[in-house]
């Protein structure tokens, strides 16, 4: 009762203050403010000032706590945060200290109990603005409750990323997310509507969490956020009675018109329209649906699925597409169809195809690498092929240093050199060109006029450029590991031999440095191959082998032996079964293959890499065993000939159209985010056939002879 008595008698004295006039003396003040401060003494608790701020030259002010000071814990208590600085004992004026006032809890402390806790659950955790993908979004949930905890966490996790939770139907409303349990016709009975309106998006339930998952607003109209049998009831509800009107009326196409610009395909997500939405990428950069050339149609109807489908075609209609029934990849080719064997062959096909090819190409896609023939003379032909030289040179100087900024550089600048018909001399020259900038003109003009480079020079000379590339040449040796080894002390394979610590193939790749730095004559691949593909014939006379590499470009030489072994309607774990459990053992025992070095095993694909020697010779070789099945032959042909610059050219370009290009085949409808980061597999297009792939892509064929860049 005395410390309650005594608190009592503090804040009496203290609410004195609020009665003195700005006339009262500072006497008066510090009369007050000393007698609380010794009757505080008094008191073993620690009493807290809220709402009052002294300030610095005895000024007193006297505030309110504003609304923006009082803020939600997880608990929603609400708690007051000030700032007072102390005139106490011990402590500077102008130094403060942050107090906490709770209305329901003067003492401070927090009362722990289960109702407390339970708000502290289902709190909601704002996300800072620049996170919040659903700023600006209206979301209905259906049902829109949050009795279920699946339906609750997405509920919460959407209004944390910014959207409005709806709980009454009304025009502000966005998007309408369902639970996947709904169909299309429960949807149009609960709102009890005939179509639903098109300018709100319905979406299944996945939207929400994968919108939060890649960050970005996706494209409401992908097949993978549809309502359960919502395009059956469309195209049942919006079909007329009778078909020929239906196509008199849909499918009238107006003759093309020139285009004037191209304007962005309007997204059908609505909401915040500066949040970028992703679009399946089913249309080719720069060749958007222009608005002249839309469907018109007549008053009475509406735009249906159909419409969005003609103007999708439209968008792609320079590329040489076969009905979307073909491009599946699965269907095996028809008897008219080139097989694997023509493809080895690379038997060429009429001129006009290559010249329609060409026309229907636009005049952006002409600048590729892949679009022109590279023969080993259209280098050497190039007026800038000695300047060319000399920054490769550079560039795989940069590649071994692992600088990746320089290396992008320098293939730029490598790449725009190449496209230029006249010999680029000065530095203002260079400089105009798009790709290369400053330093990197100096350069050319440097070359031009002296035939070297000083920055090329000095990094050839120096004695740790010529160790690490003594170090690189060791199989399963990278950068890292070159390095490595400099740093601690080993200057010489000998020193690799018998000081460091090797791995298997480490030791491997010493023992046989010189064996593996040779390149292989042209005739030597063949013989190394024949004498694979007859080991396999023995077994399986279906199986082919492929010689890839360098040497399908017809090279004199390689460097190591890429051998493709393909069966027509072979599964990847058949061929591998096949090679690793029965022919691979049998080339040991006959003393061709002399070590393995390494063997994947991966859904992308398998590979056995070893090395093998020719009957009576000593010298061992590089060979790589690659197991492609039949359905995915083309690409791999396309991706293990080469050139490393022919098949970049080639991805690259296949991504500018909205697909995606890999050794396994040509995918559509694939999902990027930003900077075109991949964010689905899409759909299969063609994997079988080589030539198909440059037709699909709208690039002249060209034989492996020609993609030498």
């Amino acid at each position: 009762m005395a410390g309650t008595s005594s608190k009592e008698s503090f804040f009496k004295e203290l609410d004195g203050l609020d009665h003195l006039s700005e006339d009262s003396g500072i006497d008066d003040f510090e009369k007050i403010m000393r007698s609380c401060v010794e009757k505080n003494r008094e008191t073993s608790k620690p009493t807290h000032v809220a709402s009052r701020t002294f300030l610095p030259g005895s000024l007193l002010r006297t505030e309110s706590a504003p609304e923006s000071s009082t803020r939600h814990t997880d608990s929603d208590e609400a708690i007051t945060m000030k700032e007072v600085p102390c005139r106490e004992a011990g402590k500077e004026p102008g130094a403060s200290t942050m107090k906490r006032l709770n209305p329901e809890n003067p003492s401070g402390g927090r009362k722990a109990t289960s109702a407390t806790k339970k708000r502290r659950v289902n709190s909601l955790t704002i996300l800072p603005e620049s996170q919040q993908i659903f700023k600006g979004l209206s979301f209905y949930f259906l049902p829109n409750n949050d009795i279920a905890p699946a339906r609750r966490l997405r509920i919460r996790k959407a209004q944390e990323y910014g959207a409005i939770w709806e709980t009454q139907w009304g025009d502000n409303i966005t998007h309408v997310i369902v639970d996947k349990d709904l169909l299309y016709e429960d949807v149009l009975k609960f709102f009890k509507l005939d179509h639903f309106p098109a300018h709100i998006a319905l979406v299944c339930e996945d939207y929400p969490s994968e919108c939060i998952r890649f960050r970005s607003i996706l494209d409401t109209t992908h097949s993978r956020f549809r309502v359960r049998a919502a395009k059956t009831t469309v195209d049942q509800e919006d079909k007329p009675a009778s078909g020929a009107q239906y196509s008199d009326v849909s499918l009238q196409l107006k003759p093309p018109k020139k285009r004037v610009g191209a304007s962005p395909t309007p997204s059908h997500s609505g909401g915040n329209s500066s949040v970028p939405v992703i679009r399946p990428s089913a249309e080719p950069a720069g060749c958007e649906v222009d608005t002249e050339e839309r469907n018109e149609l007549p008053p009475s109807r509406q735009r249906d699925v159909l419409d969005d489908m003609v103007d999708e075609v439209k968008a792609v209609k320079h590329l040489p597409l076969d009905p979307l029934e073909e491009e599946n990849g699965s269907a095996d080719p028809g008897p008219d169809s080139p097989t694997t064997s023509d493809s080895e062959t690379e038997a060429p096909r009429k001129k006009k195809n290559q010249t329609r090819a060409e026309s229907v190409a636009p005049d952006w896609q002409q600048s590729f690498s892949c679009m022109k023939k590279h023969d080993g003379d259209s280098k050497t032909a190039n007026p800038n092929s000695r300047t060319i030289e000399v920054l490769q040179q550079m560039l795989d100087y940069y590649t071994r240093t692992s600088d990746v900024w320089r290396t992008i550089a320098y293939r730029k600048a490598i790449s725009a050199l190449r496209q230029q018909t006249t010999k680029i001399v000065t530095k203002s020259e260079a400089i105009a060109i798009p790709g290369i900038g400053e330093r990197l003109a100096a350069k050319i003009e440097e070359i031009v006029f002296t035939n070297r480079l000083r920055r090329l020079e000095n990094a050839n000379f120096t004695t740790e450029d010529h160790i690490l590339q003594l170090f690189l040449g060791v199989y399963g040796a990278g950068v890292s590991q070159a390095s490595r080894w400099i740093a601690q002390g080993y200057r010489s394979l000998d020193d690799l031999r018998t000081k460091a610590d090797l791995t298997r193939n480490q030791r491997v790749g010493v023992e046989r440095y010189d064996d593996f730095r040779q390149r292989i004559p042209r005739s030597e691949v063949e013989a190394h191959g024949a004498i694979v593909r007859r080991a396999v014939h023995e077994v399986d006379a279906d199986v082919q082998v492929i010689i890839g590499g360098s040497y399908r470009r017809g090279a004199a030489n390689s460097g190591d032996i890429d051998l493709i072994i393909t069966k027509p309607d072979a599964t990847i774990e058949q061929i591998r079964d096949l090679m690793v459990d029965g022919i691979v053992p049998k080339l040991f025992d006959q003393g061709f293959l002399q070590t393995g070095l390494a063997t994947t095993s991966r859904g992308d694909g398998s590979k056995w890499h070893g090395a093998s020697a020719l009957p009576g010779s000593a010298i061992w070789r590089r060979i790589d065993l690659l197991f492609v099945p039949g359905a995915e032959i083309g690409a791999a042909l396309l991706y293990f000939t080469g050139n490393d610059i022919f098949n970049r050219s080639m991805r690259l370009l296949a991504s500018k159209k909205g697909m995606r290009l890999n050794q396994r085949g040509l995918y559509r409808d694939v999902l990027r985010g930003a900077n075109r980061v991949k964010l689905t597999d899409g759909t299969l297009v063609e994997g079988r056939d080589e030539r198909r792939i440059f037709e699909i892509l709208g690039v002249p064929w060209r034989p492996p002879e020609h993609r030498i860049c």
